[in-house]
C-alpha cells in the first residue's frame, strides 16, 4: 500500500470524517490521520493517487494530493 497526503478543502465536521473514512476503508485503504482544522488527510491506499482521488470524489469532496 501506499501512503497518501491529501488537502479537502471541504471538509468540516465530524460527519464529513466519517464520510472519507468510510469511503477510504470501503475501497481497501485506510485513513492514518484527519486533521479537520488543516483539512489534510494522510491515507494508505492499495490504488494509485488518481483512484484515491476517485473514491474521493464518490464521497461527494474534491481532494488534491500534497
Amino acid at each position: 500500500m501506499a501512503e497518501f497526503k491529501l488537502e479537502i478543502p471541504e471538509m468540516m465536521c465530524e460527519h464529513c470524517e466519517k464520510r472519507i473514512r468510510g469511503a477510504v476503508a470501503e475501497a481497501g485503504g485506510s485513513v492514518k490521520s484527519l486533521d479537520l482544522s488543516t483539512k489534510e488527510v494522510v491515507a494508505e491506499f492499495p490504488g494509485d493517487a488518481e483512484k484515491l482521488l476517485a473514491v474521493i470524489d464518490g464521497a461527494g469532496y474534491d481532494a488534491k494530493v500534497m
